[in-house]
Formats: structure tokens, C-alpha cells, sequence
């Protein structure tokens, strides 16, 4: 019988300003605005939105639950796309919330990230857990708010599972307000997760190797279970521990070839579906071609106007399970 799994999300709903610029200009200075558009992000965000969509159309996935911080200001914007009762489980407002200026060049997939006012640090004490454990928690990072093993210490008596994205532990800001990457290594977090999603650029500032197969082996040495390092359009590949951490295999998770509009909160909604279906099945190259099939459909479509069917991601899904390779070399 396959369980019921009730997904729960923490993070930061950020407010962003989403810059589109002509397909001429490739540098900061000169462009020329196409599309000047103010929206919410954050992986709370996209993963509730899909994660609405997947719990109509799967029995196996009850509606995610949100642990987030927010602002009036997102608040209203999230009531004025009619979507805000998507997250209203358990948000706490704050006077200001990590507000992003996102450009890129949609043609060019050039993309540089701005951040005001960053956020404070993750509290768990600040919401009302509503039971005293969950199956899985998807922790997703804005820019450093979990960056403390007291946080995950907190999660570990409270789910069974817990898939982190540090992407915000990577982050450090230029003097002008850019979002630079720097080096980040905290080997008490890693200790307390199972599932640790990042980038192929990423995992470099790790310092654990200078190539992927070596930087997977190193983190699965630790008592992470499974790594899902994103490529891009290439794809992902996968690590997994098995056999009480003796046997380590890696995977190559083909991408499914998209006409994609806008890939922001790919990532975000990556590591929520793999982890959800992974709980709920327990076939971690199943939940691998799942989360890519969803991932797929996302980055085809506009934010909000989204479509999914079980039809169209169990096609794809089958069609990229077939598709997944061993790395042997």
C-alpha cells in the first residue's frame, strides 16, 4: 500500500522584480527593458503552487504544508493572484522581506540576481508545529537563513526526512548588491540531512574535489543518503548510498527536452518532487524521473497559468526512467 505523504516546505516567500531585457544587449549597462514584472518567489512559493497541482492529481500526495516568513507586502501579492490561500498554513510576517531584482536574458539564459534588505535567520520557535512529527521536510535557503546546525537539530526530532537546498548558504553580496558565490562547507548541517540538492556550480565551492563523481563520494561519506546535482539542460546526476553507506552508485538523469520559458524555481520544485515521491515509493530513480518530468513541465509554462496532468508527467516520467544510466567511470 503506498502512503499518504503530507510534504511540508520551509523558507522565505521573497518578493521579486523580474527584469527581461531585449535579446541584443548582453551586459548591465545599456539594457534596454522588455518586460518590467513584480511577482513572489522563493522555494515556499513555487513548490506550494505545484505541489497544489500534484496533490489533485496523485493520490500519494496530500497538500504541502508551508513554514515560511513573509511580508504584508508579498501577502498582497499573493492575494491579488488569488493564490494566497495556498499559503496561509503557517506564514509569519515581517516588516521587510528579501526582496530580489531578478535579470536575465531569456534567449541568452543570462541571469544576475540583486538582493535588498537580506533576511534574518530561520527560527523555528516562531511557528506553531501542528504535530509532533511530519514525514519530510524540504528546506529550501533564500541567503544564509539556515545556515546553523541548531535549526536541523531542531527538524531531526520533527520528520523523518529532510531534503535541504543551500543555495543560500552560497550566496555573499558585492558591494553594489550582486549576488556573488563564495565557498561554503558546515559539516554539522550535512550530518542531520538525508537528501542535499545544489548546482554543478555550486558543488565546486564545496572544496570536496574538482569533479562531480568526487564531490558526490565525499558528501555521501558523511550520513547524507542521496545527492541530486543539478545540470541544467543537461540533466542532473545522482548519488546514492546504499547497504548502510558500503556501496555508493551514481546516476545520470537525462533532462527532458523542454521549450522553456522561464526556469526560475526549477530547482526549487526539482527537490520537492523528488523527495515527496521518493517518501511516498521508496524508489529513488523513480522519484528521480518524477521530479525531472514535473521540472519539465514548470519551465514551459507561465507562473500563473500553470497546467499539469497525470497523464503528461507519467509520460514523461516513464520516458526519462528509461533513459537513466549508471556513471560507471
Amino acid at each position: 500500500m503506498k502512503k499518504s505523504i503530507i510534504p511540508l516546505i520551509l523558507g522565505q516567500i521573497v518578493l521579486d522584480t523580474i527584469i527581461k531585457t531585449n535579446t541584443e544587449n548582453q551586459r548591465l549597462d545599456g539594457y534596454e527593458i522588455k518586460n518590467n514584472d513584480t511577482t513572489v518567489g522563493g522555494p515556499p512559493f513555487f513548490s506550494a503552487v505545484v505541489g497544489f497541482f500534484l496533490s489533485q492529481l496523485f493520490p500519494w500526495m496530500e497538500l504541502p504544508l508551508i513554514y515560511a516568513y513573509t511580508s504584508s507586502k508579498v501577502n498582497s501579492l499573493l492575494e491579488a493572484n488569488s493564490i494566497a490561500g495556498l499559503l496561509t498554513n503557517n506564514l509569519k510576517m515581517r516588516s521587510t522581506c528579501p526582496h530580489f531584482q531578478l535579470i536575465y536574458n531569456p534567449n541568452e539564459k543570462e541571469r544576475t540576481l540583486f538582493l535588498e534588505n537580506p533576511p534574518l535567520k530561520f527560527d523555528p520557535n516562531d511557528f506553531d508545529w501542528k504535530s509532533d512529527s511530519f514525514p519530510v521536510a524540504i528546506v529550501g535557503s533564500v541567503f544564509h537563513e539556515f545556515n546553523d546546525y541548531n535549526i536541523f537539530s531542531f527538524l531531526q526530532k520533527k520528520f523523518s526526512y529532510i531534503a535541504f537546498d543551500p543555495q543560500g548558504c552560497f550566496r555573499q553580496l558585492s558591494q553594489g548588491g550582486e549576488i556573488i558565490l563564495s565557498e561554503w562547507m558546515n559539516p554539522e548541517i550535512l550530518e542531520r540531512i538525508d537528501c542535499l540538492k545544489l548546482s554543478e556550480i555550486e558543488a565546486r565551492y564545496l572544496n570536496l574535489g574538482n569533479d562531480n563523481k568526487t564531490i558526490i563520494k565525499n558528501i555521501l561519506d558523511t550520513s547524507i543518503s542521496t545527492v541530486l546535482l543539478t545540470q541544467g539542460e543537461k540533466g542532473a546526476i545522482l548519488g546514492v548510498s546504499e547497504s548502510e553507506k558500503k556501496k555508493k552508485i551514481t546516476y545520470k538523469i537525462p533532462a527532458y527536452t523542454s521549450n522553456v520559458i522561464d526556469e526560475t524555481g526549477a530547482g526549487d520544485v526539482f527537490l520537492f518532487s523528488f523527495a515527496t515521491h521518493f517518501c511516498a515509493h521508496s524508489n529513488v530513480l523513480d522519484a528521480a524521473a518524477f521530479s525531472t518530468s514535473v521540472t519539465s513541465l514548470l519551465i514551459e509554462q507561465n507562473r500563473f497559468s500553470l497546467h499539469f496532468t497525470e497523464k503528461m508527467i507519467k509520460d514523461r516520467q516513464q520516458i526519462i526512467r528509461s533513459q537513466i544510466r549508471e556513471i560507471h567511470s
